[in-house]
């Protein structure tokens, strides 16, 4: 059975409240707040080699998602 993952920006505290009770009893739903503050990377310039094939964890459409409007969902397997 598949499952849902809301993700609610630090912002959105509000909306996080809510649906943790709106959606309480669902169980294949998981409401959590966004964990991620800023990225992890502070340089300018860029390292030496980079050594991770690709961005496993970044998810661009999901990203801009919780920046523009304050939350985003992801289908879970």
């Amino acid at each position: 059975m598949e499952g849902l993952l809301f993700i609610v920006s630090q912002e959105r505290r509000d909306l996080y409240e809510a649906l943790r009770q709106l959606l309480v009893n669902e169980k294949a739903v998981e409401v959590v707040l966004d964990r991620r503050v800023m990225k992890r990377r502070q340089r300018q310039e860029p390292p030496a080699a980079e050594r991770r094939r690709f961005g496993r964890r970044t998810r661009p459409r999901e990203e801009a998602e919780v920046h523009a409007r304050g939350w985003t969902v992801v289908r879970l397997p």
